[in-house]
Formats: structure tokens, sequence, C-alpha cells
């Protein structure tokens, strides 16, 4: 691994860089699943321009979130294009080849759409470039290498903080039951507030779905709102407030501090999962 980071540090100009932002994109895959692409376009001496004069044109025609890495061998560009799949990367395409007519020259291009983080920088670049190499310039020719497609699985913790043991299993069970293709529930269960607080459970990127009983031994319901509301990114978490208090005051009181449900007991099961079903699709 460290022969081939040596080999790329050498053939693309401001490796760094291209791994910072890259590092950047897939931690929008991580956390919101927003796919991006690596473009490889090619460069031939046939041309009626210079590398350089070549790149500057590609750049003209990047918006201003897209990044562009030349390469030493002057045989390619590499372009980063975020939040965009391959439908969006080959209308991007498209616009270059129209600019690119005065020189009377085939476009040749790769395109990897990138939809997981499961595969290193140098790997990408490495295939990249052997399919973008073996190109040649009889036509257009616009090539979407498929092996970087596959989604990645949007990871989502659950918190069930309930001190009755019948009503943790209920609420387990719907939980583990309503995995998808897509997304892992990570679930775990607390009997009271403070256990929750005194874990690290909570302290993640991640989407975070609690179910939150207001009556609790150590550190009851509204502590725990309080405390989770005023954390820095507080909006990853979901708060879905069990109570057995059916008075106006109480459910004003709970969503003025943030909880974004109020289910009052004894409650239909089926809705409080539709609710849930309807996070988990939006998130997707």
């Amino acid at each position: 691994m460290k022969e081939t980071e040596n080999q790329f540090s050498n053939s693309v100009k401001n490796l760094q860089n291209l791994k910072h932002l890259y590092d950047l994109q897939l931690t929008y895959i991580r956390k919101k699943g927003i796919h991006f692409t690596f473009v490889f376009v090619k460069y031939s001496d046939e041309m009626s321009v210079s590398y350089e004069e070549f790149y500057q044109l590609v750049k003209e025609n990047l918006r201003k979130s897209d990044f562009a890495f030349s390469h030493q061998s002057k045989q390619y560009i590499i372009l980063v294009l975020s939040i965009s799949k391959a439908m969006e990367s080959k209308s991007f395409l498209g616009r270059l080849q129209t600019a690119m007519s005065p020189f009377k020259m085939p476009l040749v291009a790769v395109i990897a759409e990138i939809a997981n983080s499961l595969h290193p920088l140098e790997e990408i670049l490495e295939v990249g470039e052997e399919e973008v190499m073996s190109l040649d310039f009889s036509d257009t020719q616009i090539v979407v290498i498929p092996q970087f497609m596959e989604k990645e699985r949007i990871k989502m913790k659950v918190s069930i903080i309930e001190n009755d043991h019948i009503t943790q299993s209920i609420f387990s069970n719907l939980f583990h039951n309503l995995e998808t293709a897509e997304q892992d529930l990570e679930v775990r269960v607390f009997n009271d507030g403070l256990e929750f607080i005194e874990s690290d459970w909570y302290r993640s990127e991640h989407h975070h779905i609690i179910v939150l009983n207001d009556i609790l031994p150590r550190k009851n319901g509204f502590e725990v709102l309080h405390y989770l509301r005023g954390l820095p990114n507080e909006q990853k978490y979901l708060i879905l407030f069990i109570s057995s208090r059916n008075s106006e005051e109480a459910q004003l009181y709970s969503f003025e501090n943030g909880a974004d449900a109020y289910f009052v007991r004894p409650f239909n099961l089926k809705i409080f999962e539709i609710r849930i079903k309807n996070h988990l699709r939006r998130s997707r």
C-alpha cells in the first residue's frame, strides 16, 4: 500500500488536497448517503492546445463545488464532482464536449460514481487510470465504472430509555423488525436517564432515535431532553416522549423543550411504528 501511495504522490499534484476532499465526501456519504463522482478526462497530444490549456478549459466548465487535479503524466485530468451521480456527470461531460468542439477531438472520459466509503482513494485512482488509458480517440467514449456504486448501509442508533422491562422488550422487538436493506438499526436499552447520559452511546455522528419515558428512577425524561437539546448537532436526535400525563400543559412543555413527538399511554403501537417508518424513509 505504501508503494502505491508513493506512486500516486509522484503523479497527482496536490495529492494531500485530493485526499482531504475525498475524506470530506465520504463523511457526506456516511451521514446522508450523498453520492459523488470521480471523472477521468483523457488528453491527447494531437489536440490543438497544450495540456495546460486543456486543463484550464476543463476547470472553466466546472461548478464552484467541483474540483480538478492535473496528472503529472499529462495524459488525463482527475475531476471530483460533489453531490453528483453518474447521470449528472454525463451532463457535465456533454457541456465539456461542446466547449471542446474547436479542438476537433472526441471526448474520452471515465466516470466512477462513489456511493459508499468502502474503497481507499488509491484504489479508485488506480482503477480510473487503468480504464481511461485503455480508451482511444477513435470516437467519443464515456465509460461508467460500476464497481463503486453499491449503496452504503446507513447506520442509525436507537436508545430506549425505559425502566419497565416489558415495555423495553416491546420497543426492542419493534425496532429490530424495522431494519431495511439500506439501514442498520443499533438498538440499546437504558433503565434510566443517568445510565444513558453516563454512557458514550449518544456521542457519535449517526442519526439517533430516542424513545424516552418521562418518569424514571434517576434523571427523568425532561432532564434527558434538556441535556440532549443542549448538545452540539442536537438535530441528529429524534426524541419520542412517552408519558402517562394526558394534560395539554405537559404536552406543550415537552414540545417547547424539544420533543419531536408525544405519546400518551396507552397508545396505538401501530401509529408509533408508522411514525418511525416515515422517519427512516426520509433519512434514506
